[in-house]
């Protein structure tokens, strides 16, 4: 299956204290808030969604809730991989088990891995689930173990089910290296906000994106115009999403929680973070109400679709 489209990297709803995860319930709720705004797919359990600080059974329950929730009206791809080869490898048999259109699986991270110690680790998982599509999912900022478009010639060869690539970054040189040696038919999807603009004009399929979780209407809205050919109309979008991040990017390892401070703003409770994650405090979380409420009056949000 080839992704395209805004797909959308939900957080993932929690108790208040961020110690479980919220009730199916909670869950079925944010996830149809995402496809009524017209997301063209989901990755779960990924950055957005705190996918690396819940336990093995969390995840697994998340995917397992995520997948009979939206019940393929669009693709749901699970975000499985670990730094623990044996343990994403649990984690793809299970996705597949509950009928997942795909996985994404992110590099390890804090050691740092040479090109064979990655080929083997996704080759490995990739064997694991032959007939689930896998898309690889380049996060060099956080993982520190950038995969290399030469690596993944060789692990298509190897892997006929290795479909695709999530690149997160803002590199728009590795995007296009990716296209011109992965092929056309490998899909390429930017998961850097600031650059969904500029990544469509260079070949990318679509984006994943965490302010999806909760702007879909903006992004979309972006996709959608780039693809009717009307630029100025896609090109305005984005500056949406880029005064968006004036917003809801400040400080170090808080788009979290100005994401899910934001979603409240919208109306829509998802409950805390997981430790070490932190809540806003309420000078910062009035600052962010403050913020979107100007944009508001600036006409920049007249595309949200009201709860």
């Amino acid at each position: 299956m080839k992704l395209s489209g805004i797909v959308a990297a939900p957080v993932t709803p929690m108790s208040a204290d961020g110690q479980s995860l919220s009730t199916e319930t909670e869950l079925q709720t944010y996830l149809a808030f995402l496809l009524e705004r017209g997301v063209y797919g989901m990755l779960l359990g990924g950055t957005t969604g705190e996918g690396m600080l819940l336990t093995t059974q969390e995840r697994k329950t998340l995917a397992e809730r995520g997948v009979g929730i939206v019940s393929h009206a669009v693709p749901v791809f699970i975000q499985i991989g670990s730094n623990s080869t044996a343990e994403s490898i649990e984690l793809a048999r299970h996705a597949a088990a509950v009928q997942a259109e795909g996985i994404a699986v992110v590099a390890p991270s804090f050691y740092s891995y040479d090109v064979p110690a990655l080929y083997a680790h996704f080759t490995l998982i990739a064997r694991a689930t032959p007939n689930l599509p896998v898309y690889l999912y380049n996060l060099p900022s956080f993982t520190h173990n950038e995969i290399l478009p030469e690596l993944i010639v060789d692990l298509r060869r190897a892997c006929p089910n290795i479909l695709g690539i999530k690149h997160s970054d803002a590199d728009l040189v590795r995007l296009q290296e990716y296209r011109r040696l992965a092929g056309a038919d490998f899909c390429i999807l930017s998961g850097n906000d600031a650059v969904e603009y500029a990544a469509l004009a260079l070949g990318a399929d679509g984006c994943v994106s965490g302010k999806t979780s909760v702007f879909p209407e903006v992004t979309t809205a972006l996709f959608r115009a780039f693809h009717a050919n009307d630029l100025p109309a896609a090109r305005a979008q984005q500056i949406k999403i880029d005064l968006l991040a004036t917003v809801l990017d400040l400080g170090v390892g808080l788009d979290l929680p100005y994401f899910k401070a934001a979603l409240r703003w919208r109306g829509l409770d998802v409950g805390g973070l997981r430790l070490p994650q932190r809540p806003l405090n309420p000078e910062e979380e009035t600052v962010m109400r403050q913020g979107l409420e100007r944009l508001e009056k600036q006409g920049m949000l007249n595309d949200l679709i009201a709860l």
